[in-house]
């Protein structure tokens, strides 16, 4: 009896105990009377199912019933489980019972009502089994009783109900012939036929009253047999009934073995007795479900194979007994046993009946290339059995962790343990996800395993071919755990060596691993010390990891980077076997790899799967191979040659000369091999300035508008400076910023001159000791900014266009020269600019003259914003510097000559000379007499006139 149960009993006689109590000195008053009552029989049930019954108390007194209780009187093999509704259950009392009148009396007429649910006994005989139950209800002096008693039929006999009447809303209906009556609310499926229609008056419809009530097919009208494309959903006779229409499905369908385990599309044994079909459908309703069997000829089985009755009606189990029939392929088929046998009404598997025990291993491929993953098949075994693959620790690659050879069945698929068995005095099964942390010895290590489970008919797994040798390769599949030996409980692999147990071996098939391939694409050809390069290539699948190393005489030397993977010694292979590292200084690095690559010369440059490079098999590549180890493993190499750092570069002037008023100049060029160049600027005064640039990674330098506002007007150096191969400046250990600091603060302060300081910069980088730094100098005038007009075609005609020539040492980009065309007043008459001159400061412009300008004298005036330049010029009527057009001479009309004979000895008649007479000049009027006397002289004097000027004034 638990606590609860007591505590319920206590309060009860505490209420019945007070009760009594003021009885003995109240007067006798009216009594509470009791009618109990129970739902129907509980019908038929199983062994191992519950029933329920539903009891209502009433109170048919006159007075209250302040306490009460319906207590359970069940034979053996019933008991009472749960209870639910009015009351509290006391069901582990003795006797079980559920109590009333804790929070509040039953009132007269009133009544109270629990359910109460029963369970029978799973050993339970075939019997009728009687439960009583006594109901009570009392006040304060007396107490009303009543009973009732429901019969219930515990029978193991699993063969269907008769049909039941009236299952679907109306009066009789048969599942199993599918014929009936169908009432108001009921569903009814496509392909229905031979069912009848009956309202709620128990009057016949015709379908053809029943129409969709909504959606594209509304109105359409329903008809028998009902067709199997019939608009799903909603229909009605527009006078209160109704049926709803839906499509007939088998929602489940599974062959099970004896432990419940879905075998379909698998193997099932024939000591497997106590298989069934089980089916969930959606139309139990309306039709029985029947289970057919047909062999792989096509043959009827049923009647053989189904041991007891083929139908059932609702969801559940169809027994059958695969021994009842010879091997082979079985097709089980579940639909409806009428109407409904169609589309998803109709569902079918094969499955594989056998006596045979031994499995099969089936691998996808029978060759592989090294790295490969190889899947595998175990086939021939029943569902839910546990079968151990294994591969000899003899067939490990050399150099192999204890942790990578775990690795080797792939934990994937139906895989549900994989690892290694080791044996160092005791055998231990260490699993994959443990191996890392284990501590073993590859050479304690007999086989790598993995445990597989037959889900599906069949086990998938698969093997990672980079960790075996390359040969050829065997692989045993053991007997199912549990046929001689439970070596794998739950799936996971016990602590036994199986070599040495009494497992047999089902199937041991073989396959070959090749060698596979690597390439390294880039760098090849040259490479400049210091440069950055791509590094990349493709490798075989399975290759997780690759290392590059380079061999000059000896061996191979490992080559890092820091922007390589795991501490900058291997680079990592992506899904797509290839491999790609940016940006790579092949001649940086702690190791010697990076050492051969940093001198001029021709070298080995190779790359290998890093599993490989792992001789002494630590986990981390080699820092020196063999020139046999790299060949042996899976690599390659090309030839590569490593060249010295070049210097150009020039910087970037207008005539020769940067404005002051600009005070920034441009410098360009390249410096293979570098990341960053030193840029300096001395004047004669021995003032300086220094600048770092970086070198893009395609060896190019570009850097705009360098400062150099504070050096002093004249003659200035520029020097481009590179550390050259060693990264240093002469022989003092300095980077460009700690040579850039020296030039303007060490080199180049005191009452030093220009010279002298250019001295010390090329004593500390190019000719000091040792040294490979290299620089390029260059010599420009810092002035100030000057444009100025060089030619002009003057005089220009009204409509004309003046072609003007000048100079500047102005920059373009900041720059804009405007030229203005100005009248005596200084009127503005036209302007035009432009902003487009190169280095040697050379600019040119046309300046159109407007229609209407009046002819005369005039000023062309130049303007960059910071200087200005004038020149007169001369604009003169239109047309009056055409030139004369000359009277063309006319054509000499030529004599025609004589056919000569087609006598042989015939001498040709000569032929006579052409005269050519002069034409007569035409009547339109030259340019001499249009112009009128002395006047293109005059012009031309005035021209002459003003090239003196501008010559005069440029000497100014």
């Amino acid at each position: 009896m638990t606590n609860t149960s007591k505590t319920v009993q206590a309060i009860t006689m505490t209420a019945l105990m007070v009760l009594s109590v003021v009885a003995i000195s109240a007067p006798a008053a009216a009594a509470p009377g009791a009618s109990l009552s129970a739902s129907t029989d509980a019908g038929t049930v199983q062994p191992g199912d519950t029933f329920e019954v539903t009891y209502t108390l009433e109170n048919t007194g006159d007075d209250p019933g302040p306490a009460g209780a319906i207590s359970l009187d069940t034979p053996s093999g019933i008991t009472a489980v749960s209870a639910s509704g009015d009351g509290r259950p006391a069901l582990d009392g003795s006797p079980p019972s559920v109590i009333f009148g804790l929070l509040g009396p039953v009132n007269s007429g009133d009544s109270v009502t629990t359910t109460v649910t029963y369970e029978v006994d799973a050993g339970a005989s075939d019997d009728d089994y009687t439960v009583d139950a006594n109901g009570e209800l009392r006040d304060n002096s007396t107490s009303a009783t009543d009973s009732v008693s429901t019969t219930v039929t515990v029978s193991s006999d699993t063969s269907p109900e008769p049909p039941e009447t009236g299952s679907r809303g109306a009066g009789p209906y048969d599942t199993s012939t599918s014929v009936g009556e169908v009432g108001n609310g009921a569903t009814i499926f496509q392909g229905e036929d031979d069912i009848t229609f009956v309202g709620d008056n128990g009057d016949e419809i015709s379908p053809a009253a029943i129409e969709r009530t909504a959606g594209a097919n509304e109105g359409v009208p329903l008809r028998l047999p009902i067709p199997q494309d019939q608009a799903i959903g909603s229909y009605s006779n527009g006078a209160g009934f109704t049926v709803t229409v839906q499509e007939p499905e088998i929602n489940t369908f599974e062959i099970q073995n004896n432990d419940g385990a879905d075998v379909s599309g698998g193997v099932l044994t024939t000591d497997q007795t106590e298989a069934a079909a089980f089916v969930e459908y959606n139309f139990e309703d309306a039709e029985d479900v029947e289970l057919s069997v047909e062999d792989e000829n096509g043959l009827d089985v049923t009647d053989e194979i189904v041991t007891g009755v083929q139908t059932r009606n609702g969801d559940g189990t169809i027994s059958f007994d695969p021994s009842a029939v010879d091997a082979g392929d079985y097709t089980f088929t579940i639909s409806g046993v009428e109407d409904l046998d169609f589309g998803d009404a109709s569902q079918s598997t094969t499955v594989t009946i056998t006596s045979e025990r031994t499995a099969s291993l089936n691998l996808d491929s029978e060759e592989v290339v090294q790295g490969e993953n190889l899947g595998f098949t175990i086939e021939d075994s029943p569902e839910g059995n546990y079968h151990a693959v294994a591969i000899s620790s003899n067939q490990f690659r050399d150099g192999v962790s204890v942790d990578q050879a775990a690795d080797i069945f792939r934990n994937v698929g139906d895989v549900s343990e994989s690892g290694v068995l080791v044996e160092n005095g005791n055998p231990e099964a260490i699993s994959s996800t443990e191996a890392d942390d284990a501590n073993a010895d590859i050479n304690d290590v007999q086989y790598a395993y993995a445990i597989v489970e037959i889900d599906g008919g069949e086990g998938v797994g698969s093997i990672e071919t980079q960790y075996l040798d390359s040969a050829s390769i065997d692989t045993e599949l053991y007997q199912a755990s549990g046929t001689t030996v439970d070596y794998a409980p739950n799936g996971a692999h016990i602590d036994a060596n199986l070599e040495d147990t009494d497992v047999s071996v089902d199937d041991e098939p073989s396959f070959e691993v090749t060698e596979g391939e690597i390439s390294l694409e880039s760098p090849t050809g040259a490479y400049v010390v210091g440069s950055e390069v791509d590094v990349n290539g493709t490798a075989n699948e399975g290759v997780d990891d690759v290392a590059i190393y380079a061999r000059d005489n000896n061996d191979f030397e490992l080559v890092t980077s820091g922007e390589f993977d795991n501490g900058g010694t291997v680079i990592s292979v992506d899904s797509d076997n290839s491999f790609d590292v940016e940006d790579v200084t092949l001649s940086d690095g702690e190791t010697g790899g990076n050492d051969i690559l940093s001198l001029p010369g021709t070298y080995r440059l190779g790359v290998i799967d890093a599993t490989d490079a792992d001789i002494d098999g630590d986990g981390e590549v080699d820092s020196r191979l063999s020139t046999s180890d790299f060949n042996s493993g899976v690599s390659s190499t090309s030839s590569i040659r490593v060249t010295d750092t070049e210097l150009n570069g020039t910087f970037i002037t207008y005539d020769g000369d940067i404005a002051t008023q600009d005070s920034q100049i441009d410098v360009e060029g390249t410096a293979p091999g570098k990341s960053n160049v030193v840029i300096a600027f001395v004047d004669e005064r021995g003032n300086a300035q220094a600048h770092v640039v970086s070198v893009d990674s395609d060896g190019t330098f570009d850097e705009e508008e360098l400062n150099i506002g504070t050096l002093s007007e004249g003659t200035v150096s520029g020097h481009i400076i590179s550390s050259g191969r060693d990264g240093q400046f002469g022989d003092n250990n300095f980077d460009e910023d700690d040579f850039a600091d020296r030039i303007e603060n060490t080199y180049a302060t005191g009452s030093s001159s220009g010279n002298q300081v250019r001295d010390r910069i090329v004593a500390n980088s190019i000719d000091d000791t040792a040294s490979d730094d290299l620089m390029v100098t260059e010599t420009f005038r810092l002035a100030d900014g000057l444009t100025s007009i060089e030619s002009i075609n003057s005089p220009a005609e009204v409509g004309g266009t003046f072609e003007i020539n000048g100079t500047s040492n102005r920059d373009p980009e900041d720059t804009t020269i405007t030229v203005e065309l100005l009248d005596a007043s200084g009127e503005s008459v036209t302007l035009d600019s432009t902003e487009e001159w190169g280095t040697d400061g050379q600019w040119n412009l046309s300046l159109e003259v407007p229609e209407g300008v009046e002819p005369g004298n005039y000023t062309v005036e130049s303007d960059d914003g910071d200087s200005t330049d004038r020149v007169s010029v001369q604009i003169v009527e239109e047309g009056s510097l055409e030139e004369p057009t000359p009277t063309p001479a006319e054509e000499p009309t030529p004599t025609p000559t004589e056919e000569p004979t087609d006598e042989p000895t015939a001498t040709p008649t000569p032929t006579e000379q052409p005269t050519t007479e002069m034409s007569t000049p035409t009547d339109e009027p030259t340019t001499t007499s249009q112009d009128g006397p002395g006047f293109t002289a005059v012009i031309a004097l005035v021209a002459l006139v003003a090239a003196a000027l501008l010559a005069v004034r440029r000497n100014n």
